[in-house]
């Protein structure tokens, strides 16, 4: 099997191969460990330069016409010299993992359709998908985002057919050529649960209230109208665009 890893053209042998599905779009993705040699010392250094660099990515098998097939990302890798100096050869095991990459067309939450001109998700070590997006959106659909309840199915088109049951955040601005929003959404917990590193309990206090007092029928129509219109104006940023959508660590 070839693989590109920048200038560094190099043919490896599969030693091990697993495949397992994607958490985010449920596409089986492939794990291999593949081993190759570095004859010459100026290949060895420049594999131990690109495995550094792979972590993310950027390494390609390459299939008809050397053209790149698969993207992968370098897990783990190790080195050993073989032999004994001037006619011994390093040889490189690396553990791979294929790259996904996702491009969201459009996010359709409830009734609403937005088209993303940034995008960015991730999912947690217990499975639970985050994303953010940035969108243009229209004073109509700002409204019925505004009255749209906390928690909404969230389908990622492009990404997944399957609808999700998100928890839903926004802020939103004017900008230059319209108005536009960035949206938070994570995956609602069947119940609440309490870990080491996140708490996933309810932290909107508004929205408790008005639950409370619309049960009790303090409320009508209007004031709850009036209510999430307070809050959709407590979001309002001056850009949406000031910030990264995923830190890097």
């Amino acid at each position: 099997m070839k693989f590109r890893a920048g200038e560094l053209e190099f043919n490896a042998t599969i030693a091990e191969a697993s495949e397992s599905p994607s958490p985010q779009t449920g596409d089986p993705l492939r794990t291999l460990t593949i081993q190759f040699r570095a004859q010459k010392v100026p290949m060895h250094e420049q594999a131990l330069i690109e495995a550094d660099q792979r972590r993310s990515g950027g390494l390609f098998s390459l299939g008809d016409a050397d053209q790149p097939d698969l993207e992968w990302r370098v897990r783990e890798s190790t080195s050993s010299f073989v032999g004994t100096e001037p006619w011994g050869i390093n040889h490189h095991i690396w553990r791979i993992e294929q790259v996904e990459r996702l491009a969201c067309a459009r996010l359709v939450i409830g009734a609403l359709s937005l088209e993303p001109y940034d995008y960015a998700e991730a999912v947690s070590d217990e499975g639970v998908l985050r994303l953010a997006a940035r969108a243009p959106i229209s004073p109509t659909d700002l409204d019925a985002l505004s009255m749209n309840s906390d928690v909404v199915p969230v389908q990622r088109v492009g990404i997944s057919d399957m609808s999700r049951r998100m928890t839903l955040t926004y802020l939103w601005a004017h900008q230059s050529d319209g108005l536009a929003v960035v949206i938070r959404c994570v995956d609602a917990a069947p119940e609440p649960r309490l870990t080491l590193d996140s708490a996933t309990l309810a932290e909107d206090a508004l929205a408790d209230l008005i639950s409370v007092l619309s049960a009790k029928r303090v409320l009508d129509d209007a004031d709850l109208a009036h209510l999430r219109r307070l809050r959709h104006n407590a979001r309002h940023v001056s850009s949406v665009d000031g910030w990264p959508l995923h830190q890097q660590d």
